[in-house]
């Protein structure tokens, strides 16, 4: 670096100064920092109204997004040779209306330690591992589950975030604490699983939750199954459930379908999920999507049948705006879900801006 500087001119020296004393500080920084180590976040809010909410019929609000929960992390790699590398990453979800930790836990139950209820620094992923170019990947921390990520694939926008337009994750739970995880790709082959160790002395199980999955993506193709088990922490209670399903991508148009199968050992509850959507790339910057699930509950002849469109518009590569609509009905004895004041029909719908950086 050559900085020449006009003798007297007491600015440039000022300048040339700064600049050089400024490169020293940054490089030093950069020395001290692991190679590969990369910031990133969301934030995706809405503003929104919906009918039939438990204490006001009508509500309005500004509410976190319907595509994806708020978030930032951090997350790097170390080349350590021979194709393998150690890698982390640390997530923070928060809530953008108020600014507050999410990803809370009131009471431990399957596969989550107990906050009291607060949000956790970084709720939605916490982990390390190391991973090999043809072996795959293991890591461990609180992580995603297998079904979680297999279901992904089911519907046109993976999992959607706002309570009304959500099923299946609330079967497979989304992540869990004190995590294993294995995951490997091969060609067009995929393979997964976890096992989360439970950490409550005198338990009778030995792990909160276990799983596996495997995915076949070639071409426009892209299907996957999984089952897993989740233990209840303090009771005999568990949650098995299995499914298949995927997506084909036709021309502009990406079909997605599924099926899951949820069942208690001691609850005699039992769920048929079907579910099934479309997106189209109407333009370069907009897409339409639909999906819908239907929620079949054996054991107490009840139902949930939930519809959602959405039409998102892509400002720029990291920025877009959507409108969406969705709409519920619950049937016969299905239990209430959090979100509904009274059993029926409600319908929702709002305006949003996403923001990745």
């Amino acid at each position: 670096m050559n900085f020449k500087l006009a003798r007297g001119n007491r600015a440039n020296r000022k300048l040339a100064a700064g600049a050089v004393l400024g490169f020293f500080i940054t490089g030093s920084v950069q020395a001290q920092t692991p190679s590969g180590v990369s910031l990133y976040g969301i934030i995706d809010t809405t503003v929104r109204y919906s009918n039939n909410n438990a204490g006001d019929n009508n509500l309005a609000e500004l509410t976190d997004g319907y595509f994806n929960g708020s978030r930032w992390g951090m997350r790097g790699n170390e080349a350590l040779g021979g194709g393998l590398s150690a890698i982390f990453n640390l997530e923070s979800g928060f809530d953008p209306t108020t600014g507050i930790s999410s990803q809370g836990t009131a009471t431990a139950n399957y596969g989550q330690q107990s906050t009291g209820g607060q949000g956790r620094l970084f709720g939605r992923q916490a982990w390390v591992g190391l991973n090999h170019d043809t072996l795959g990947k293991l890591t461990f921390g609180r992580q995603f589950t297998t079904a979680y990520d297999a279901t992904s694939r089911f519907q046109p926008n993976g999992h959607p975030n706002l309570d009304a337009v959500t099923i299946l994750n609330g079967y497979t739970g989304p992540r869990q604490d004190n995590m294993a995880k294995y995951f490997g790709q091969w060609g067009a082959l995929s393979a997964g699983a976890h096992y989360t160790f439970g950490e409550v002395a005198g338990h009778m199980k030995p792990s909160s939750s276990y799983g596996v999955s495997l995915g076949y993506k070639q071409g426009p193709v892209d299907v996957g199954g999984f089952w897993q088990q989740a233990n209840a922490l303090t009771t005999p209670e568990a949650r098995k459930v299995w499914g298949l399903g995927g997506n084909y991508q036709w021309g502009i148009v990406k079909l997605t379908f599924g099926y899951l199968n949820n069942r208690f050992d001691v609850s005699p509850t039992r769920n048929d999920v079907f579910t099934g959507g479309f997106a189209v790339s109407a333009t370069q910057a907009l897409t339409l999507s639909v999906a819908s699930h239907y929620d079949r509950q054996r054991n107490a002849s009840g139902s949930r049948i939930m519809v959602t469109g959405v039409a998102d518009y892509n400002l720029s590569k990291r920025t877009d705006i959507y409108a969406e609509v969705d709409f519920n009905r619950i049937n016969g004895a299905y239990a209430l879900p959090a979100f509904m004041g009274v059993k029926g029909s409600k319908v929702g719908g709002g305006i949003g801006l996403r923001h990745r950086f």
